[in-house]
């Protein structure tokens, strides 16, 4: 029996989505009815607007260490029963420790000085902290959007270092005096370490914002210099390790009259809690002056200055850690033999470049990767020292750090520990 072409035709104008019950044809939910009244969350895609988005999140990552500092310094304040000072005055000293955090100077207006003590334990964390805000401001981006991470990069930074200059300000509310000029270079290249971490790691990851600028830069640079990156970084690593462990032991030894001028100081309890604080945050400073002077430079403190053959007399200021310095006089008879140290360090950075080197490598290859590494991180502890180096203008204590000897000095023992290392090893493995 044939179909019904009545039948048919019905069926035919019958939509294939089945139709929920008791909903009439062309009816329109509620929920479809919200969708077109409610409009969906606009895409950040102009420039204006990512640049809004990069400089406020470079305020964020600025502010952040400025808000870890007001903690302890209200709990000072508040438990300094000799406290002097008021409720806005403390919190300015957390905007002159962001100020010292990023090689900025804070003026001493009744002694007419300007003093620079640039804590680098306290810079490391204020990287940290640019690094993650910088993490922020990336994901903000969308697919749309990722070929403009430029914007985002340039804008984080200089919101970073405008809420720099801000903060530099709002210390004028205490007794010192930061100046809003000086900040700004150590702001900036802060804001610019801690972008520049977070698109690595964004590169690494997977992500596709800075992975062609990353790949084309890493195509144009010599292989050699990316082959010797890693353990640059490891022996810079070691370095500051060795010359941590040669201030402990300097003031393990000379702990009598560190712990005089401490007691001579009379500071209190929250006065010497914050004193120690500060020391300790100046680690990393005497970790890469002690490295400089294994190397064979001397240190100098204002004008007293820690050769290897002498110390030369001075005065020294009455901070706790500086009892560490020896006596005036003829330095150690072992003092002119420190430099094998470094020595024995690039002998480290030659042996660990050569694992990451096949054994048919050429001689050249292995020299050229090794020497390169051992290069790199002695500029790495260098610029540490330097940025590193302290000052108070108009006194005594003018500079405080290694001299220059120490970059032509440190570079040239690690190169010739490491060569040395990689030829032998080159040839122990080959002749096998």
């Amino acid at each position: 029996m044939s179909a019904d072409p009545t039948q048919e035709s019905i069926q035919a104008e019958e939509p294939t989505e089945a139709r929920p019950e008791g909903k009439a044809r062309g009816a329109v939910s509620l929920i479809e009815r919200t969708r077109q009244i409610v409009p969906s969350a606009p895409d950040v895609e102009r420039p204006a607007q990512l640049l809004g988005v990069g400089a406020g999140y470079g305020a964020v990552g600025a502010l952040a260490l400025a808000l870890i500092l007001i903690v302890p310094s209200m709990v000072a304040w508040l438990a300094d029963a000799q406290s002097t000072v008021g409720a806005f005055d403390a919190l300015s000293f957390a905007a002159d420790g962001w100020v010292l955090a990023h090689r900025g100077s804070l003026g001493v207006p009744t002694d007419g000085v300007s003093v620079v003590a640039p804590p680098l334990l306290l810079t490391a964390a204020a990287v940290l902290l640019a690094r993650l805000a910088a993490t922020a401001a990336l994901a903000s981006l969308t697919d749309k959007t990722k070929g403009l991470w430029r914007h985002v990069a340039l804008a984080f930074v200089g919101g970073y270092a405008a809420t720099g200059v801000l903060l530099a300000l709002v210390g004028w509310i205490g007794p010192a005096r930061p100046n809003p000029f000086m900040v700004v270079p150590g702001a900036m290249v802060v804001g610019a370490i801690g972008m520049g971490w977070a698109l690595w790691r964004d590169h690494r990851g997977g992500d596709k914002y800075a992975s062609e600028l990353i790949d084309a830069w890493g195509r144009r640079l010599p292989a050699v210099l990316v082959r010797a990156l890693r353990p640059a970084l490891v022996g810079a690593g070691v370095q500051l390790a060795i010359g941590l462990l040669l201030v402990l032991v300097a003031i393990a030894t000379s702990w009598g009259r560190v712990s005089q001028i401490d007691s001579e100081l009379g500071a209190g309890v929250i006065g010497t809690t914050v004193l120690t604080l500060g020391q300790l945050l100046a680690l990393p400073n005497l970790a890469a002056y002690g490295m400089t002077w294994l190397g064979g430079a001397s240190i100098h403190i204002g004008s007293v200055s820690l050769g290897h053959a002498a110390v030369t007399p001075g005065i020294l200021p009455m901070v706790p850690v500086l009892g560490a310095v020896p006596e005036a006089g003829a330095g150690p008879w072992w003092a002119p033999f420190v430099p094998v140290v470094p020595v024995l360090v690039g002998g480290f950075i030659g042996w660990y470049t050569l694992r990451g080197l096949t054994v048919l490598a050429s001689l050249r290859s292995k020299v050229q990767t090794s020497a390169c590494a051992a290069a790199l991180g002695g500029l790495i502890v260098l610029v540490l020292a330097y940025a590193g180096s302290m000052g108070v203008s108009g006194g005594d204590l003018g500079y405080v750090g290694p001299s220059l000897m120490a970059v032509p000095l440190l570079l040239v023992e690690l190169a010739v520990g490491a060569v040395v290392t990689a030829t032998v090893l080159h040839y122990w493995r080959t002749l096998r």
